[in-house]
């Protein structure tokens, strides 16, 4: 949809997954995400546009109508860059210039109707549960709702496919071996970690399971904070610990002294598969990148000896959107 008004609407020439504005070629990545109110986002550091998943129970007018929205703030921010108001004059002139209705400027859906899509859809989510009943006519009394709502509202769900989450935890200015380190061990949490690059710096995100994503989050916090005391706690007993190579190894051998704890499993190991195929569909370009680096074997070694005795507690949580990919 969002193509196909870039191409007819606003007469901007689209590729397969870019656009090209102004002499200039950009990407254009598309995600739906989970959030109590918010409908809509761009994300100009990424090029990327998100749609609350209950919104997609709406009409295909009224997704347009988000759509359009999005890519509005899109060109404004190509145009004026990211310091302009959001929904300020610059805004309403670019949807001026398409002859967008003033309902695109706004593109607002009542709270109400957000919280009856998510009545709808936990109710579908119940009633196909019962429909797995061993009581024929419960069963069938179910599965005849489930129908009903599902033809009513037009949603289309498929109980055999989990949802599958990607959430962005941690933002820093430039990659580290404490992010690579806490990435690391993350992957025993039953999650896939991906860096992400964009304008304003790098994104640790996660790929798995709601309940998987959710503790391993906390983990991320955590270990974040808790990796700089540690570091504090080892240099006062350690003065010879000391410069950013043998920092960077302490981070690298908490990370291997912790993991050496896990035992692997056929189990791990088959949800390890999964996520790997998971994490390529979502990125398909997606690659490994080895860095070299200096090694402080005093630093590593003690690294290891903590990270072998480092338990892992509730983190402090800093709120991202959570994205799911279904």
């Amino acid at each position: 949809m969002a193509f196909e008004i870039l191409a007819h609407e606003m007469q901007i020439k689209v590729g397969h997954s870019r656009l090209y504005y102004q002499g200039y070629s950009y990407p254009l990545r598309f995600i739906v995400f989970d959030h109590p109110s918010t409908l809509g986002i761009f994300q100009s550091d990424l090029f990327e546009i998100g749609i609350n998943k209950v919104f997609l129970l709406e009409s295909e007018k009224a997704i347009k109508e988000i759509i359009r929205h999005e890519l509005a703030h899109l060109v404004t921010f190509l145009e004026f860059g990211s310091h302009v108001s959001m929904h300020g004059k610059e805004f309403r002139t670019v949807c001026k210039r398409y002859g967008w209705a003033i309902e695109i400027s706004k593109a607002t859906v009542p709270l109400e109707k957000i919280v009856k899509n998510k009545r709808i859809v936990e109710k579908v989510r119940k009633l196909l549960s019962l429909a797995e009943s061993p009581h024929p006519s419960e069963a069938e009394e179910a599965t005849l709702k489930a129908q009903h709502l599902l033809s009513k509202y037009n949603v289309e769900y498929t109980p055999e496919e989990d949802e599958t989450v990607l959430l962005r935890v941690l933002e820093k200015k430039r990659g580290s071996a404490k992010l690579q380190a806490i990435a690391s061990i993350l992957r025993s949490f039953y999650v896939y970690p991906v860096f992400n690059k964009g304008k304003k710096g790098v994104y640790l995100e996660m790929i798995g399971d709601q309940t998987a994503t959710q503790v391993a989050e906390y983990v991320a916090h955590f270990l974040d904070y808790q990796f700089e005391a540690l570091w504090k706690e080892a240099r006062k007993k350690d003065p010879l610990l000391k410069g950013t190579a043998s920092k960077n190894s302490f981070f690298r051998g908490l990370a291997e002294g912790y993991k050496d704890k896990k035992v692997d499993s056929k189990s791990l190991i088959r949800i390890e598969n999964h996520l790997t195929t998971m994490a390529q569909k979502i990125y398909p370009y997606l690659s490994s990148v080895s860095s070299s680096f200096c090694h402080h074997e005093r630093g590593a070694r003690k690294g290891r000896e903590k990270g072998k005795t480092m338990k892992i507690h509730e983190g402090i949580q800093k709120k991202f959107k959570r994205f799911l990919l279904v």
